[in-house]
Formats: C-alpha cells, sequence, structure tokens
C-alpha cells in the first residue's frame, strides 16, 4: 500500500512516530529554526551525538544526511538532512539532502517520519520551490520503497502549510 502523504501546521518536534528530519548544516549544528526547536524539546543529548558524528567523521557533505537518538522527543530517530552550510542552498542539495534522509529512514526501519521544509528558513531558499523538490523527490522515494507507511510534512504557518498542500495535492 502506498505511503499516506499528508501536510500539518505547527511545530515539528511535536510529532510522534519513527523519526523526524532536521533541516541541518553539514557541521550539524543545531542553533535555530527547526534544529532549535528539536534541541529545546529533544535536549542536548542530540546534540552530543551529532559533535560525536562530526569528531569522528568529520562534517557531512552537503547534500548528506546522518542520523542520531531523538532524546526527549516523540520518536526514534532524528534524521539530520544537509542541504546547506559549506556550499550555499540549491535545488540540488535540497534533493539529494531529502533522499539521502529518505535512505537512512529506509535502513533503519522508519514506517513513519516527518519533514520540514529544506532551505527555506535561515537558508533563504524560495519556500514554494522547496516544497515542490520535497514533495516530488519523497514521492518517488515512496513508489520505489513502498514499506514506508506515513510522511507527514510541516509548515510552520499557515501559509506554508498551505503551499505544502497545494503541492500534494
Amino acid at each position: 500500500m502506498p505511503a499516506i502523504l499528508r501536510v500539518v501546521e505547527g511545530d515539528i518536534s511535536t510529532f510522534e512516530g519513527d523519526a523526524v528530519v532536521n533541516a541541518a548544516n553539514n557541521h550539524l549544528r543545531m542553533g535555530t529554526g527547526v534544529a532549535g526547536a528539536l534541541l529545546r524539546r529533544g535536549g542536548g543529548v542530540i546534540q552530543d551525538e551529532c559533535d560525536a558524528l562530526v569528531r569522528k567523521d568529520g562534517p557531512l557533505q552537503v547534500g548528506e544526511a546522518a542520523i542520531t537518538g531523538a532524546g526527549n522527543l516523540p520518536v526514534r530517530y532524528v534524521i539530520h538532512a544537509a542541504a546547506m552550510g559549506d556550499l550555499p542552498i540549491t535545488a540540488e542539495s535540497i534533493r539529494s539532502a531529502t533522499r539521502s534522509a529518505l535512505e537512512l529512514a529506509h535502513q533503519h526501519g522508519v514506517l513513519s517520519m516527518a519533514f520540514p521544509l529544506l532551505g527555506a528558513g535561515v537558508a533563504g531558499f524560495p519556500f514554494e520551490e522547496a516544497a515542490r523538490i520535497l514533495v516530488n523527490e519523497v514521492r518517488s522515494f515512496v513508489n520505489e520503497f513502498p514499506d514506508l507507511e506515513a510522511v507527514v510534512f510541516y509548515g510552520y504557518t499557515p501559509d506554508q502549510a498551505a503551499i505544502l498542500r497545494r503541492h500534494l495535492d
């Protein structure tokens, strides 16, 4: 059965499921926006795990993703999708980071996950285009890997949620 794709307006850190995606930078420093919300609710253990990954393997390449535990969040994992960082945000980095996050989810048996818009916050990528890229990449992935049961796209504001719904319809 194909995954259920839906949009929720609000704070992604409240998502209850298997995994939540963080709109990360490639150094995995969690500060503002989605990362800040996940850090505040989930606790410093998430940043500690990110720091350990970077110490061990160095920064991610822009377009890659990494997975950590979720601290106090109501999920098992945080998947850090690095669409920005040492290189500027691009449509390709959003596409690649989205795909990398989905592949990690698949490898870890994730059945339900939540995505924010990657790159449309502090990085300043146009929200409309980021929404189109995200939804298209997720649709393509769930057609290939039907074991993913649900993907929730989070728009923090009513306008953001409406744009995501438009691309989902």
